[in-house]
Protein backbone atom coordinates (compact mmCIF):
# COMPACT_ATOMS: atom_id res chain seq x y z
CA UNK A 1 0.00 0.00 0.00
CA UNK A 2 0.89 3.73 -0.99
CA UNK A 3 -0.42 7.02 0.43
CA UNK A 4 -2.71 8.55 -1.66
CA UNK A 5 -2.28 11.92 -2.21
CA UNK A 6 -4.06 14.90 -3.64
CA UNK A 7 -3.65 18.63 -4.73
CA UNK A 8 -7.35 19.28 -4.48
CA UNK A 9 -8.31 21.51 -1.80
CA UNK A 10 -12.15 20.37 -1.91
CA UNK A 11 -13.57 17.62 -3.38
CA UNK A 12 -16.56 17.45 -5.79
CA UNK A 13 -19.08 14.88 -5.20
CA UNK A 14 -18.01 12.90 -8.30
CA UNK A 15 -14.46 13.20 -6.82
CA UNK A 16 -15.60 11.27 -3.39
CA UNK A 17 -17.60 8.96 -4.91
CA UNK A 18 -14.43 8.25 -7.29
CA UNK A 19 -12.28 7.71 -4.20
CA UNK A 20 -14.61 5.58 -2.26
CA UNK A 21 -15.07 3.49 -5.55
CA UNK A 22 -11.43 2.39 -6.07
CA UNK A 23 -10.65 2.18 -2.33
CA UNK A 24 -13.57 -0.63 -2.40
CA UNK A 25 -12.51 -2.38 -5.25
CA UNK A 26 -8.65 -1.99 -4.51
CA UNK A 27 -8.04 -1.86 -1.27
CA UNK A 28 -10.70 -3.17 1.23
CA UNK A 29 -11.12 -7.00 -0.57
CA UNK A 30 -6.77 -7.22 1.03
CA UNK A 31 -8.11 -5.40 4.45
CA UNK A 32 -10.51 -7.94 5.00
CA UNK A 33 -8.57 -10.79 3.92
CA UNK A 34 -6.23 -9.96 6.82
CA UNK A 35 -9.08 -9.59 8.60
CA UNK A 36 -10.36 -12.99 8.48
CA UNK A 37 -6.80 -14.32 8.93
CA UNK A 38 -6.83 -12.50 12.22
CA UNK A 39 -10.54 -14.08 13.46
CA UNK A 40 -9.57 -17.60 12.10
CA UNK A 41 -11.68 -17.55 9.06
CA UNK A 42 -8.77 -18.33 6.84
CA UNK A 43 -10.05 -18.26 3.30
CA UNK A 44 -7.58 -20.15 1.14
CA UNK A 45 -9.32 -23.64 3.04
CA UNK A 46 -12.54 -21.91 3.36
CA UNK A 47 -13.31 -21.71 -0.27
CA UNK A 48 -11.89 -24.98 -1.79
CA UNK A 49 -13.75 -26.85 -3.44
CA UNK A 50 -15.19 -30.04 -2.76
CA UNK A 51 -13.64 -32.44 -5.81
CA UNK A 52 -15.81 -35.19 -4.89
CA UNK A 53 -19.35 -35.65 -2.89
CA UNK A 54 -18.35 -38.81 -2.03
CA UNK A 55 -14.91 -38.33 -0.52
CA UNK A 56 -14.40 -36.41 2.61
CA UNK A 57 -13.70 -33.35 2.42
CA UNK A 58 -12.45 -31.45 5.58
CA UNK A 59 -11.54 -28.06 6.22
CA UNK A 60 -9.74 -27.38 9.32
CA UNK A 61 -8.35 -23.96 10.22
CA UNK A 62 -5.31 -23.49 12.32
CA UNK A 63 -6.34 -20.03 13.90
CA UNK A 64 -2.21 -19.08 13.38
CA UNK A 65 -2.67 -15.68 12.14
CA UNK A 66 -4.81 -14.65 15.45
CA UNK A 67 -1.18 -16.52 17.22
CA UNK A 68 1.26 -14.00 15.82
CA UNK A 69 -1.12 -11.01 16.12
CA UNK A 70 -1.86 -11.63 19.70
CA UNK A 71 1.93 -12.06 20.79
CA UNK A 72 2.87 -9.02 19.07
CA UNK A 73 0.31 -7.13 20.71
CA UNK A 74 1.10 -8.73 23.73
CA UNK A 75 4.67 -8.12 23.27
CA UNK A 76 4.70 -4.40 22.67
CA UNK A 77 1.27 -2.93 23.38
CA UNK A 78 -0.25 -4.23 26.32
CA UNK A 79 -2.53 -2.03 27.68
CA UNK A 80 -0.69 0.52 30.11
CA UNK A 81 2.38 -0.05 29.08
CA UNK A 82 2.54 2.41 27.15
CA UNK A 83 3.44 5.81 29.36
CA UNK A 84 3.76 9.87 29.37
CA UNK A 85 6.00 11.42 31.24
CA UNK A 86 6.69 15.41 31.49
CA UNK A 87 9.39 16.49 30.93
CA UNK A 88 10.19 19.34 32.90
CA UNK A 89 12.84 21.31 32.37
CA UNK A 90 15.14 22.62 35.06
CA UNK A 91 16.13 26.24 36.09
CA UNK A 92 19.46 27.07 37.36
CA UNK A 93 20.18 29.89 39.34
CA UNK A 94 23.18 32.26 39.25
CA UNK A 95 25.04 29.82 41.91
CA UNK A 96 24.84 26.89 39.73
CA UNK A 97 22.18 25.63 42.22
CA UNK A 98 18.87 23.68 40.32
CA UNK A 99 15.57 25.48 41.54
CA UNK A 100 12.68 24.38 42.45
CA UNK A 101 9.62 24.67 40.78
CA UNK A 102 5.99 25.09 42.21
CA UNK A 103 3.10 23.45 40.03
CA UNK A 104 5.99 23.41 37.04
CA UNK A 105 3.41 23.97 33.18
CA UNK A 106 5.10 21.27 31.92
CA UNK A 107 3.44 18.61 34.87
CA UNK A 108 0.23 20.84 34.30
CA UNK A 109 0.25 20.40 30.79
CA UNK A 110 0.74 16.51 31.09
CA UNK A 111 -1.94 16.47 33.77
CA UNK A 112 -4.81 17.55 31.60
CA UNK A 113 -3.22 15.27 28.93
CA UNK A 114 -3.63 12.30 31.28
CA UNK A 115 -7.23 13.67 32.35
CA UNK A 116 -8.47 13.07 28.50
CA UNK A 117 -6.86 10.25 28.36
CA UNK A 118 -8.62 8.65 31.35
CA UNK A 119 -11.62 9.86 29.76
CA UNK A 120 -11.06 8.22 26.32
CA UNK A 121 -9.56 4.68 27.80
CA UNK A 122 -6.37 5.84 25.78
CA UNK A 123 -4.56 2.17 27.06
CA UNK A 124 -7.30 0.12 25.32
CA UNK A 125 -7.69 2.27 22.52
CA UNK A 126 -3.59 2.68 22.16
CA UNK A 127 -3.55 -1.00 22.43
CA UNK A 128 -6.09 -1.25 19.42
CA UNK A 129 -4.55 0.55 17.03
CA UNK A 130 -1.13 -1.18 17.67
CA UNK A 131 -3.20 -4.25 17.10
CA UNK A 132 -4.26 -2.96 13.97
CA UNK A 133 -1.19 -2.03 12.73
CA UNK A 134 -0.08 -5.65 12.96
CA UNK A 135 -3.13 -7.09 11.23
CA UNK A 136 -3.28 -4.52 8.28
CA UNK A 137 0.10 -2.65 8.76
CA UNK A 138 -1.96 0.45 9.20
CA UNK A 139 -4.73 1.91 11.58
CA UNK A 140 -6.79 5.25 11.90
CA UNK A 141 -8.21 7.33 14.55
CA UNK A 142 -10.93 10.05 14.37
CA UNK A 143 -10.80 12.84 17.26
CA UNK A 144 -14.47 14.74 18.17
CA UNK A 145 -15.91 17.19 20.07
CA UNK A 146 -18.75 15.82 22.29
CA UNK A 147 -20.46 18.90 23.34
CA UNK A 148 -21.49 21.70 21.26
CA UNK A 149 -19.09 24.89 21.11
CA UNK A 150 -19.88 28.57 20.75
CA UNK A 151 -18.18 30.23 18.65
CA UNK A 152 -18.04 33.33 20.34
CA UNK A 153 -17.96 31.57 23.46
CA UNK A 154 -16.18 28.36 24.08
CA UNK A 155 -18.01 26.13 26.41
CA UNK A 156 -15.54 24.74 29.34
CA UNK A 157 -17.71 21.59 29.18
CA UNK A 158 -16.51 20.26 26.08
CA UNK A 159 -14.15 17.36 25.85
CA UNK A 160 -11.68 16.06 23.27
CA UNK A 161 -12.69 12.53 22.27
CA UNK A 162 -11.04 10.31 20.06
CA UNK A 163 -11.79 6.75 18.62
CA UNK A 164 -10.40 3.53 16.15
CA UNK A 165 -11.94 3.99 12.91
CA UNK A 166 -12.09 0.68 10.78
CA UNK A 167 -9.35 1.05 8.19
CA UNK A 168 -11.76 -0.33 5.73
CA UNK A 169 -13.80 3.23 6.44
CA UNK A 170 -11.61 5.71 6.45
CA UNK A 171 -9.97 7.23 3.27
CA UNK A 172 -6.69 9.39 3.92
CA UNK A 173 -5.46 11.89 1.31
CA UNK A 174 -2.04 13.66 2.05
CA UNK A 175 -0.32 16.64 0.13
CA UNK A 176 2.53 16.53 -2.31
CA UNK A 177 4.92 17.95 0.21
CA UNK A 178 8.25 16.16 1.21
CA UNK A 179 6.76 15.27 4.14
CA UNK A 180 3.28 14.77 2.91
CA UNK A 181 0.57 16.10 5.87
CA UNK A 182 -3.43 14.76 5.91
CA UNK A 183 -5.45 17.33 3.98
CA UNK A 184 -8.49 15.67 3.56
CA UNK A 185 -9.97 12.52 5.14
CA UNK A 186 -13.45 10.03 4.00
CA UNK A 187 -15.07 8.17 6.50
CA UNK A 188 -17.93 6.35 4.99
CA UNK A 189 -19.78 3.73 7.03
CA UNK A 190 -22.68 1.60 6.21
CA UNK A 191 -26.20 2.25 7.63
CA UNK A 192 -28.35 -0.22 5.35
CA UNK A 193 -27.81 -2.40 2.97
CA UNK A 194 -28.24 -0.13 0.13
CA UNK A 195 -26.96 3.32 2.25
CA UNK A 196 -23.85 4.80 3.87
CA UNK A 197 -23.00 7.90 5.62
CA UNK A 198 -20.25 9.47 4.37
CA UNK A 199 -18.18 12.38 6.31
CA UNK A 200 -15.54 14.14 4.49
CA UNK A 201 -12.47 16.24 6.97
CA UNK A 202 -11.41 19.40 6.03
CA UNK A 203 -8.81 21.49 7.89
CA UNK A 204 -11.77 24.17 8.90
CA UNK A 205 -15.49 22.31 7.87
CA UNK A 206 -16.43 19.19 8.31
CA UNK A 207 -19.30 17.46 5.34
CA UNK A 208 -21.38 15.15 5.15
CA UNK A 209 -23.11 13.22 2.96
CA UNK A 210 -25.49 10.12 2.28
CA UNK A 211 -24.38 7.62 -0.49
CA UNK A 212 -27.38 5.68 -2.22
CA UNK A 213 -27.80 3.02 -4.56
CA UNK A 214 -31.40 2.59 -5.26
CA UNK A 215 -32.90 -0.73 -6.23
CA UNK A 216 -31.24 -2.75 -9.41
CA UNK A 217 -29.19 0.41 -9.95
CA UNK A 218 -25.49 0.07 -10.56
CA UNK A 219 -23.99 3.27 -9.71
CA UNK A 220 -24.02 5.30 -6.65
CA UNK A 221 -25.51 8.78 -5.85
CA UNK A 222 -24.28 11.36 -3.71
CA UNK A 223 -26.71 13.54 -2.06
CA UNK A 224 -25.64 16.41 0.98
CA UNK A 225 -27.04 15.19 4.30
CA UNK A 226 -26.85 18.62 6.31
CA UNK A 227 -24.93 21.99 6.10
CA UNK A 228 -21.12 22.25 6.46
CA UNK A 229 -20.46 22.66 10.65
CA UNK A 230 -16.97 23.99 11.91
CA UNK A 231 -13.89 22.04 12.17
CA UNK A 232 -12.55 23.33 15.77
CA UNK A 233 -9.73 21.29 16.06
CA UNK A 234 -8.14 23.33 12.69
CA UNK A 235 -6.25 20.81 11.66
CA UNK A 236 -8.03 17.17 10.00
CA UNK A 237 -8.94 14.93 13.42
CA UNK A 238 -7.51 11.74 12.06
CA UNK A 239 -4.53 10.36 13.64
CA UNK A 240 -2.89 7.59 11.10
CA UNK A 241 -0.33 4.63 12.38
CA UNK A 242 1.56 2.52 9.55
CA UNK A 243 3.91 -0.10 10.00
CA UNK A 244 7.26 1.38 8.16
CA UNK A 245 6.82 3.28 4.44
CA UNK A 246 5.53 0.10 2.84
CA UNK A 247 2.43 0.20 5.76
CA UNK A 248 2.69 -4.16 5.66
CA UNK A 249 0.99 -6.37 7.73
CA UNK A 250 3.16 -8.66 9.92
CA UNK A 251 0.99 -11.80 9.01
CA UNK A 252 0.64 -11.10 5.23
CA UNK A 253 4.08 -12.79 4.20
CA UNK A 254 3.10 -15.83 5.74
CA UNK A 255 -0.37 -16.34 4.74
CA UNK A 256 1.00 -18.82 2.11
CA UNK A 257 2.58 -20.84 4.97
CA UNK A 258 -0.88 -20.47 6.84
CA UNK A 259 -3.11 -21.89 4.29
CA UNK A 260 -0.09 -24.98 3.93
CA UNK A 261 -0.59 -26.21 7.44
CA UNK A 262 -4.11 -26.04 7.09
CA UNK A 263 -4.34 -27.75 3.81
CA UNK A 264 -2.05 -30.59 5.94
CA UNK A 265 -4.42 -30.81 8.93
CA UNK A 266 -7.52 -31.02 6.37
CA UNK A 267 -5.88 -33.74 3.90
CA UNK A 268 -4.59 -35.35 6.98
CA UNK A 269 -7.94 -35.97 8.37
CA UNK A 270 -9.60 -36.78 5.55
CA UNK A 271 -6.90 -39.67 5.10
CA UNK A 272 -8.37 -40.97 8.54
CA UNK A 273 -11.90 -40.31 7.28
CA UNK A 274 -10.52 -42.74 4.43
CA UNK A 275 -9.40 -44.94 6.62
CA UNK A 276 -12.61 -45.23 8.92
CA UNK A 277 -14.67 -45.92 5.67
CA UNK A 278 -12.25 -48.02 3.81
CA UNK A 279 -13.70 -51.00 1.53
CA UNK A 280 -14.14 -54.48 2.92
CA UNK A 281 -12.63 -57.16 0.12
CA UNK A 282 -13.53 -60.19 0.66
CA UNK A 283 -12.04 -63.24 -1.33
CA UNK A 284 -13.35 -67.02 -2.27
CA UNK A 285 -16.78 -66.28 -0.87
CA UNK A 286 -19.49 -63.39 -0.56
CA UNK A 287 -22.37 -61.98 1.94
CA UNK A 288 -25.18 -64.04 -0.30
CA UNK A 289 -25.55 -66.89 -2.65
CA UNK A 290 -24.17 -66.09 -5.75
CA UNK A 291 -28.05 -67.53 -7.22
CA UNK A 292 -29.36 -64.31 -5.26
CA UNK A 293 -27.18 -61.57 -5.10
CA UNK A 294 -28.90 -59.43 -7.55
CA UNK A 295 -31.45 -59.01 -5.48
CA UNK A 296 -31.09 -55.28 -3.47
CA UNK A 297 -33.37 -57.31 -0.12
CA UNK A 298 -31.21 -60.17 0.13
CA UNK A 299 -27.64 -58.00 0.30
CA UNK A 300 -29.21 -55.41 2.46
CA UNK A 301 -30.39 -58.34 5.00
CA UNK A 302 -27.41 -59.75 5.23
CA UNK A 303 -25.53 -56.44 5.60
CA UNK A 304 -27.83 -55.83 8.41
CA UNK A 305 -27.00 -59.33 10.22
CA UNK A 306 -23.74 -58.65 9.57
CA UNK A 307 -23.53 -55.20 11.26
CA UNK A 308 -25.32 -56.51 14.32
CA UNK A 309 -23.60 -60.04 14.46
CA UNK A 310 -20.36 -58.34 13.51
CA UNK A 311 -19.27 -62.12 12.59
CA UNK A 312 -18.75 -64.26 9.12
CA UNK A 313 -19.65 -67.73 9.45
CA UNK A 314 -18.98 -71.01 7.71
CA UNK A 315 -15.90 -68.87 5.34
CA UNK A 316 -14.56 -71.21 2.89
CA UNK A 317 -10.74 -72.42 4.12
CA UNK A 318 -8.74 -70.44 1.49
CA UNK A 319 -11.53 -67.34 1.56
CA UNK A 320 -9.73 -64.26 3.19
CA UNK A 321 -11.19 -60.59 4.72
CA UNK A 322 -9.26 -57.69 4.41
CA UNK A 323 -9.81 -53.92 4.45
CA UNK A 324 -8.45 -51.89 1.18
CA UNK A 325 -6.33 -49.33 2.92
CA UNK A 326 -3.24 -47.28 2.22
CA UNK A 327 -0.56 -46.77 5.10
CA UNK A 328 -0.42 -42.98 6.54
CA UNK A 329 2.55 -40.93 6.79
CA UNK A 330 2.74 -40.20 10.51
CA UNK A 331 6.67 -39.36 10.29
CA UNK A 332 6.14 -36.74 7.36
CA UNK A 333 3.25 -35.19 8.51
CA UNK A 334 4.64 -34.50 11.93
CA UNK A 335 8.11 -33.27 10.14
CA UNK A 336 5.90 -30.78 7.61
CA UNK A 337 4.04 -29.26 10.65
CA UNK A 338 6.96 -28.76 12.44
CA UNK A 339 9.05 -27.37 9.56
CA UNK A 340 5.73 -24.93 8.53
CA UNK A 341 5.12 -23.67 12.25
CA UNK A 342 9.08 -22.82 12.07
CA UNK A 343 8.86 -21.25 9.15
CA UNK A 344 6.13 -18.93 10.37
CA UNK A 345 7.43 -17.94 12.84
CA UNK A 346 11.15 -17.16 11.44
CA UNK A 347 9.16 -15.09 8.38
CA UNK A 348 7.23 -13.01 10.60
CA UNK A 349 9.93 -12.60 13.35
CA UNK A 350 7.85 -13.67 16.47
CA UNK A 351 9.00 -16.31 18.29
CA UNK A 352 7.01 -19.36 19.96
CA UNK A 353 6.64 -18.35 23.45
CA UNK A 354 5.12 -22.29 23.30
CA UNK A 355 7.76 -23.95 21.76
CA UNK A 356 10.79 -26.15 24.46
CA UNK A 357 13.48 -23.03 24.00
CA UNK A 358 11.16 -20.18 25.45
CA UNK A 359 10.60 -23.04 28.72
CA UNK A 360 11.01 -21.55 32.24
CA UNK A 361 14.49 -21.38 33.69
CA UNK A 362 15.92 -19.91 30.62
CA UNK A 363 18.37 -17.61 31.02
CA UNK A 364 17.60 -13.95 30.36
CA UNK A 365 21.46 -13.79 27.95
CA UNK A 366 19.32 -16.77 26.33
CA UNK A 367 15.85 -15.26 26.24
CA UNK A 368 17.23 -11.32 24.46
CA UNK A 369 18.86 -13.92 21.90
CA UNK A 370 16.09 -15.53 20.71
CA UNK A 371 14.19 -12.15 20.71
CA UNK A 372 16.82 -10.70 18.68
CA UNK A 373 14.60 -9.97 15.63
CA UNK A 374 11.24 -9.88 17.46
CA UNK A 375 13.15 -6.92 19.36
CA UNK A 376 14.18 -5.43 15.90
CA UNK A 377 10.13 -5.51 14.74
CA UNK A 378 9.15 -4.01 17.74
CA UNK A 379 11.60 -1.44 17.99
CA UNK A 380 10.84 -0.36 14.55
CA UNK A 381 7.39 -0.36 14.54
CA UNK A 382 6.93 1.93 17.75
CA UNK A 383 9.13 4.35 16.47
CA UNK A 384 6.71 4.64 13.37
CA UNK A 385 3.83 4.46 16.07
CA UNK A 386 4.96 7.11 17.97
CA UNK A 387 4.78 9.63 15.22
CA UNK A 388 0.70 8.94 15.63
CA UNK A 389 0.74 8.94 19.65
CA UNK A 390 2.48 12.52 18.84
CA UNK A 391 0.17 13.75 16.59
CA UNK A 392 -2.78 12.49 18.53
CA UNK A 393 -1.37 14.90 21.63
CA UNK A 394 -1.04 17.57 19.18
CA UNK A 395 -4.84 17.39 18.39
CA UNK A 396 -5.86 17.19 21.51
CA UNK A 397 -3.26 20.12 22.70
CA UNK A 398 -5.01 22.28 19.97
CA UNK A 399 -8.36 22.21 21.52
CA UNK A 400 -6.76 22.73 24.97
CA UNK A 401 -5.57 26.15 24.08
CA UNK A 402 -9.01 26.67 22.36
CA UNK A 403 -10.16 25.79 26.20
CA UNK A 404 -7.84 27.82 28.05
CA UNK A 405 -7.26 24.61 29.91
CA UNK A 406 -3.33 24.34 29.40
CA UNK A 407 -1.00 25.14 26.69
CA UNK A 408 2.21 22.82 25.93
CA UNK A 409 4.36 21.02 22.61
CA UNK A 410 4.91 17.64 22.61
CA UNK A 411 8.35 18.37 23.69
CA UNK A 412 7.04 18.52 27.13
CA UNK A 413 6.12 14.85 27.02
CA UNK A 414 8.48 11.51 26.64
CA UNK A 415 6.60 8.87 25.77
CA UNK A 416 8.17 5.36 27.10
CA UNK A 417 7.51 1.87 26.11
CA UNK A 418 7.87 -1.38 28.07
CA UNK A 419 8.12 -4.97 27.18
CA UNK A 420 5.75 -7.88 28.21
CA UNK A 421 8.74 -9.80 28.39
CA UNK A 422 9.35 -13.46 29.92
CA UNK A 423 11.45 -12.81 32.74
CA UNK A 424 13.54 -15.27 35.49
CA UNK A 425 13.07 -13.42 38.53
CA UNK A 426 15.62 -16.04 40.40
CA UNK A 427 18.56 -15.13 38.19
CA UNK A 428 17.62 -11.40 39.01
CA UNK A 429 17.59 -11.87 42.33
CA UNK A 430 21.12 -13.83 42.30
CA UNK A 431 22.34 -10.84 40.65
CA UNK A 432 21.30 -8.32 42.72
CA UNK A 433 23.00 -10.31 45.68
CA UNK A 434 26.48 -11.05 44.07
CA UNK A 435 26.44 -7.29 43.12
CA UNK A 436 25.77 -6.51 47.06
CA UNK A 437 28.40 -8.84 48.01
CA UNK A 438 30.92 -6.83 45.77
CA UNK A 439 29.83 -3.64 47.37
CA UNK A 440 27.99 -2.37 44.36
CA UNK A 441 25.49 0.72 45.69
CA UNK A 442 21.64 -0.31 46.47
CA UNK A 443 20.77 1.82 44.23
CA UNK A 444 22.07 0.00 41.22
CA UNK A 445 21.02 -3.43 42.78
CA UNK A 446 17.88 -2.25 42.52
CA UNK A 447 18.00 -0.32 39.35
CA UNK A 448 18.79 -3.70 37.12
CA UNK A 449 15.20 -4.85 38.25
CA UNK A 450 12.31 -5.31 35.98
CA UNK A 451 10.29 -2.29 35.75
CA UNK A 452 7.25 -4.14 36.56
CA UNK A 453 8.62 -5.28 39.90
CA UNK A 454 10.45 -2.27 41.00
CA UNK A 455 8.94 0.47 38.80
CA UNK A 456 10.63 3.85 40.92
CA UNK A 457 14.39 2.67 42.60
CA UNK A 458 13.83 5.93 44.59
CA UNK A 459 10.48 4.74 45.85
CA UNK A 460 11.60 1.16 46.42
CA UNK A 461 15.16 2.62 48.52
CA UNK A 462 12.59 5.11 50.82
CA UNK A 463 10.33 2.28 51.01
CA UNK A 464 13.72 0.11 52.64
CA UNK A 465 14.75 2.86 54.55
CA UNK A 466 11.08 2.83 56.22
CA UNK A 467 11.13 -0.69 56.73
CA UNK A 468 14.79 -0.07 58.41
CA UNK A 469 13.48 2.14 60.47
CA UNK A 470 10.62 0.33 61.82
CA UNK A 471 12.55 -2.70 62.53
CA UNK A 472 14.87 -0.43 65.02
CA UNK A 473 12.26 1.53 66.20
CA UNK A 474 10.18 -1.87 67.62
CA UNK A 475 13.57 -3.27 68.82
CA UNK A 476 12.88 -3.31 72.70
CA UNK A 477 16.40 -2.98 73.67
CA UNK A 478 16.96 0.34 72.26
CA UNK A 479 15.34 2.48 74.83
CA UNK A 480 17.70 1.27 77.60
CA UNK A 481 20.13 3.21 78.33
CA UNK A 482 23.84 1.53 78.73
CA UNK A 483 24.72 0.39 82.03
CA UNK A 484 27.71 2.46 82.34
CA UNK A 485 25.17 5.99 81.61
CA UNK A 486 23.25 5.33 84.36
CA UNK A 487 23.46 7.81 86.99
CA UNK A 488 24.18 6.74 90.64
CA UNK A 489 21.95 7.82 91.94
CA UNK A 490 19.49 6.23 89.69
CA UNK A 491 20.75 2.69 90.79
CA UNK A 492 18.46 0.88 93.11
CA UNK A 493 20.11 -0.03 96.56
CA UNK A 494 18.91 -3.29 97.82
CA UNK A 495 18.38 -2.76 101.49
CA UNK A 496 19.12 -6.11 104.26
CA UNK A 497 16.45 -6.79 105.85
CA UNK A 498 15.99 -6.09 109.85
CA UNK A 499 15.83 -9.27 111.95
CA UNK A 500 13.39 -9.97 113.94
CA UNK A 501 13.60 -9.87 117.48
CA UNK A 502 13.88 -12.98 119.44
CA UNK A 503 11.58 -13.55 122.14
Amino acid sequence: MELQKTDSAHLSNEDILTYISNYESQVVPHLTTLWNYYRAKNEKISQRKTPDANNPDNKIIVPYGRKIITTFTGYGYRPRYITYKANVEQIIDANGNVVEQQDPIEEKYMKEIQQIFDKNNEHIKTSRAGRNTGIFGLSYELLYIDKEINVEKISIKAEPKFFTVDPREMIVLYDYSPEPKIVIAIRYYKTSANKYNVEVYYKTTIETYTRIRKDNATDWELTIAGKPYTNFFGEVPVVAYYMGDEMSSIIEPVLPLIDALDVLYSDSMNEFDRFAFAYLIMKKFGLTDPTTKKDPSKMSQALSLLKRRRVFEYLPADADIKFLTKDIPTAFIQYMQQSIKEQIHIQSHVPDFTSPQMASGVSGIAIQRLLFLFENLVSSAEADFDVGLLRRIELLTLVLTALKRATGTTDMITISHKRNTPVNLMEFAQTSATMKQAGLSRYLCADIWPDDIIPNVEEELARQDEDMEAMVGSNPFESVMPEEEIPEEEIPVEEEPIPEEEE
